[in-house]
């Protein structure tokens, strides 16, 4: 069954891919409607309206464009109004294979159809030249343009928070993975240190026979993780890299080559630590099946002692609304699991590749103003815009750097649902510079139930820039392997979370290794070790 799912996903894109390029190219651009000049944005000069479709392909997303401050003065400087659409993996399949595309699509980075963004994507770079040189010169970021630049010389996609070298140079970059305790448990505890696997146990032990009572009534449970769903930050809860990041598994060998941190000695270790929690009971009964809904209730109702999260970004809700009842009993970032072999915690912070990637399509009605949006948007003034809105109006300048007003900024850190929804300052994130706004608004950008967690990671996140776009660019033959292997380890997790012993760990890891040695794990091997080359080549 789920070779056919493969097989037919593979055919599903070609066919889609077959279904575009029959629009506009590059030669066929219409000529400018203005004088351009690479020293000033052409929205400045073109009063020009066009009423522009964006299609984000993530289902979750649901905001709308006009209803919030941020849109309304976007589309007052730049003439360009927007209809958003969103939705899932096939509903782009369906887009693609009819040719039918919007004039703006956001991927994420990792998408299949990145990697054939030829054949459905007018190349940014040549839009630029033409329409809005200040792009190329003034508002993107020279490191990413060279990142982004393809062999055959175009840039197609531009991403959103690419943090560049320079950025992590001049400091302010957050960590998105935390060891989050209840704090008041945490301290009837007499504060644990919970960074050995003796500790560890100990104090969910502890935690346990305190029996506090959540509010639902039911007792605490002492350990809690991220839900296991594909497209979450860590799609098998902290088990794909959030464990091992903690604990400081290298992500590369001594001469610079992929590591396999699947059976790296010490992860082995952590890993049969939180198997013997789950043994004891100290954890989710349903920690491999839950929902998300399931994990939110639990945040919000303080259902858990430790939460082990792989992405603060996506948990303000439910964190903010159990702090903003219970400000005792709030979740705060400790030291958790760490090396048993000395090496430190090293958290990734967002990388060069950043999060997704926009494309201009080549159905685009008026490429030209696509491309203004675009430059806006990249912008630092367009960042400022879409972060703080219009000076004087929803902000003030205080020693060099936007502040928003006072209610605004409670607003945001207290309620980030209602702040998304009626001010959308800082939530219309597609061509986001997160790096700018960490140095403008630092740690207050968050909402106060993150910024306690978020200021902890500050001292063990780090640029992995090598393992930058590693599978994206895989062969078909490695692709279709690496779909295969990621499916057996999620199933080889689900047998070593419910072993009764040692052994048994032992041998679904041995099974897991003959598996994908059978599946083309050499080769996988052999071209992402091609990529982490490139990548270096192009961060010289």
């Amino acid at each position: 069954m789920k070779k056919s799912i493969i097989i037919l996903t593979l055919v599903a894109l070609a066919v889609s891919l077959a279904g575009c390029g029959s629009k506009t190219t590059s030669a066929e651009l219409p000529d400018s409607k203005i004088e351009v000049t690479k020293d000033t944005p052409s929205w400045k000069n073109d009063k020009a309206k066009a009423d522009l479709d964006w299609y984000i392909n993530f289902d979750w997303f649901a905001q709308t464009w006009g209803n919030d401050v941020a849109t309304k003065y976007i589309t007052e400087d730049t003439g360009v109004n927007i209809t958003y659409s969103s939705g899932s993996d096939d509903k782009l399949n369906t887009m693609m294979a009819s040719g039918d595309l919007p004039d703006i699509i956001t991927l994420e980075g990792t998408d299949p159809f990145v990697k054939e963004a030829e054949k459905f994507a007018i190349p940014l770079d040549e839009l630029a030249k033409k329409y809005d040189p200040y792009f190329l010169d003034k508002a993107a970021k020279p490191g990413t343009l060279k990142f982004f630049t393809r062999d055959d010389g175009h840039i197609y996609g531009y991403p959103n928070s690419s943090n560049t070298n320079s950025d992590y140079e001049k400091g302010g970059i957050y960590g998105n993975e935390a060891f989050l305790v209840r704090k008041d448990i945490y301290e009837q505890l007499g504060k644990p240190d919970m960074t050995t696997p003796e500790g560890f146990i100990s104090a969910l032990e502890a935690a346990q026979k305190l029996a506090v009572k959540d509010e639902t009534g039911k007792t605490v449970i002492p350990l809690g993780i991220p839900n296991f769903q594909k497209g979450n930050f860590d799609p098998n809860g902290i088990f794909n890299k959030t464990l091992a990041d903690f604990i400081g598994v290298p992500v590369l060998t001594k001469d610079g080559k992929y590591y396999d941190r699947y059976t790296d000695a010490d992860f082995q270790k952590w890993l049969k630590v939180i198997v013997d929690a789950r043994q004891k009971g100290l954890t989710d009964r349903d920690m491999i099946t839950m929902t998300k809904d399931d994990k939110n209730a639990r945040l919000t109702n303080g259902s858990y002692f430790v939460y082990f999260s792989s992405d603060l970004n996506g948990e303000p809700d439910p964190l903010s609304m159990w702090t903003k009842e219970h400000p005792d009993k709030e979740y705060i970032a400790v030291n958790g699991p760490s090396s048993t072999i000395g090496n430190k915690t090293a958290l990734p912070g967002t990388s060069i590749e950043g999060w997704t990637q926009t494309f201009i399509t080549k159905n685009a009605k008026d490429p030209q103003k696509a491309m203004e949006l675009v430059t806006y948007l990249v912008s630092e003034y367009g960042n400022n815009v879409m972060d703080f809105g219009r000076e004087g109006e929803t902000y003030t300048i205080k020693d060099g750097k936007p502040v928003l007003n006072p209610d605004l900024l409670e607003l945001k850190q207290t309620d980030p649902a209602s702040f998304e929804k009626k001010v959308g300052l800082t939530t219309h994130l597609w061509l986001q510079d997160s790096a700018l706004l960490s140095r403008q608004m630092g740690i207050s950008q968050f909402p106060k139930a993150l910024q306690q967690p978020k200021k902890w990671t500050q001292d063990h996140v780090v640029p992995q820039f090598e393992l930058a776009s590693l599978d994206v660019y895989l062969s078909k033959e490695s692709s279709r392997n690496k779909e295969k292997i990621d499916q057996n380890w999620s199933q080889t997790l689900a047998k070593i979370l419910d072993a009764k012993s040692d052994s048994e760990i032992d041998q679904a890891m041995n099974e897991f290794i003959q598996y994908r040695k059978a599946n083309g794990y050499d080769k996988l091997l052999e071209e992402r070790n091609n990529q982490i080359a490139a990548n270096k080549k192009k961060l010289e």
